[in-house]
C-alpha cells in the first residue's frame, strides 16, 4: 500500500489526538494504524500492543496471542 493523502491526514489526526490526551505514541505507529484503518483492518499483530491499544478501533495482539486464536 502506498502512502496517500488520506492515510497521512488520518495519521496526523491520530498523533494529535493521542498527544492531546497524554497518550502520545511514535508517529510511525500512527502511520501504521492509519493505513490499517483506511484499509478497514482493525487487528494489528505487534509486540507493541501498548501503543496500538491506545487507538480507538484497533485491536492489538502479540504474535503469540494471534497464534492462539488461529
Amino acid at each position: 500500500m502506498d502512502l496517500d493523502r488520506d492515510i497521512a491526514v488520518r495519521a496526523g489526526r491520530l498523533y494529535a489526538d493521542l498527544m492531546n490526551q497524554g497518550k502520545q505514541i511514535e508517529l510511525n505507529d500512527c502511520f501504521i494504524a492509519a493505513s490499517a484503518i483506511v484499509s478497514d483492518i482493525n487487528l494489528i499483530v505487534t509486540r507493541d500492543t501498548d501503543h496500538f491499544g491506545r487507538i480507538e478501533g484497533i485491536k492489538a495482539l502479540t504474535p503469540e496471542d494471534f497464534e492462539e486464536i488461529l
